[in-house]
């Protein structure tokens, strides 16, 4: 697997507005959500202190996060058969009450929802897409998805690779407008939501199909751990983020006796490219873990991803 998740999201209005529930969650998705409890803390304060040169880092590093549909054809590639159980149930985004929940939640079904379209499971796709749109109105930039579209290709067509050029080209535009307009912190949010979930994919499976072999996938995930939770820390002192922090950091141990080492090959490969001679040396990454690290990396990881799912 490539550098780990970064964002599939793809979302639908499904059901022609029709609905009677859904047209009360619309006229309501439309109010001012209120960011956090009235205990003296001021989010808008906090948000503008937050030294923008640190800022720039997310904007420089969140697209070495890879989208999870590439978790998704990892698994598939593998053979392994679709499992229910391992999403996400879309009845948590029912307590997702202030834009910071809602954009984690966003990156989390959108992992789901990669999940779901590399097999092809157009019945539990339409679930998912109506509540990432929810998530997404809320957060206001439903406007980037082309919602006619996505629902005719998820209705009526089997071409996975349209619905996906669709869904990622949405989430480039979201993630810019997050950034332009100064909230780079829903866009690591979602990059959050989609790491946790495409790493708890993984884990289940491998837990699942021990002859599979998915170690290294798993390994490697440390180095981007790692860095996804020196980015959270821009934000520390904001009681969210201080949570996830927490949270992570408990999978940051698990971690520990992962050894990620680089061997170079002897000798040189010369290419010619434009006219240049070009040199380059072969490296294979190697990832060294023994099986009870593996058993407690599987075990922190859903523990971590069912507290991000309940964050108060």
């Amino acid at each position: 697997m490539k550098k780990l998740f970064f964002i599939l999201l793809s979302t639908i209005l499904i059901f022609s507005f029709g609905c009677k529930k859904e047209k009360k969650h619309e006229q309501s998705s439309n109010k001012p959500t209120k960011q956090v409890a009235d205990t003296g803390f001021n989010e808008q304060t906090f948000f503008e202190s937050i030294d923008q040169s640190k800022v720039a880092e997310i904007n420089e590093i969140i697209g070495g996060f890879a989208s999870p549909v590439e978790v998704a054809a990892v698994l598939k590639d593998y053979h392994i058969a679709f499992n229910k159980n391992y999403l996400a149930p879309t009845s948590y985004a029912d307590n997702y009450d202030i834009n910071l929940k809602k954009a984690i939640g966003l990156g989390i079904y959108s992992a789901d929802l990669g999940y779901l379209n590399i097999y092809h499971k157009n019945a539990q796709i339409i679930n998912y897409l109506q509540t990432i749109f929810h998530l997404a109105s809320d957060l206001r930039v439903a406007q980037f998805f082309d919602f006619q579209t996505l629902k005719y290709l998820v209705t009526t067509s089997d071409n996975v690779d349209s619905l996906l050029f669709l869904s990622v080209n949405s989430f480039y535009q979201i993630d810019a407008y997050f950034r332009s307009t100064r909230r780079s912190y829903l866009s690591l949010l979602s990059v959050t939501g989609v790491w946790i979930e495409g790493l708890y994919l993984l884990t289940q499976v491998q837990k699942d199909n021990p002859y599979v072999n998915l170690r290294n996938q798993i390994g490697s995930q440390k180095e981007l751990l790692n860095k996804l939770i020196e980015l959270l820390e821009i934000y520390k002192g904001h009681p969210k983020f201080d949570y996830l922090i927490t949270q992570f950091k408990k999978l940051q141990k698990a971690y520990e006796p992962v050894q990620i080492t680089e061997q170079k090959y002897e000798g040189e490969t010369r290419t010619v490219q434009d006219g240049r001679v070009i040199y380059s040396q072969d490296v294979e990454t190697i990832i060294t873990m023994d099986e009870q690290t593996l058993n407690n990396i599987i075990k922190t990881t859903a523990q971590v991803r069912q507290a991000v799912l309940n964050m108060p």
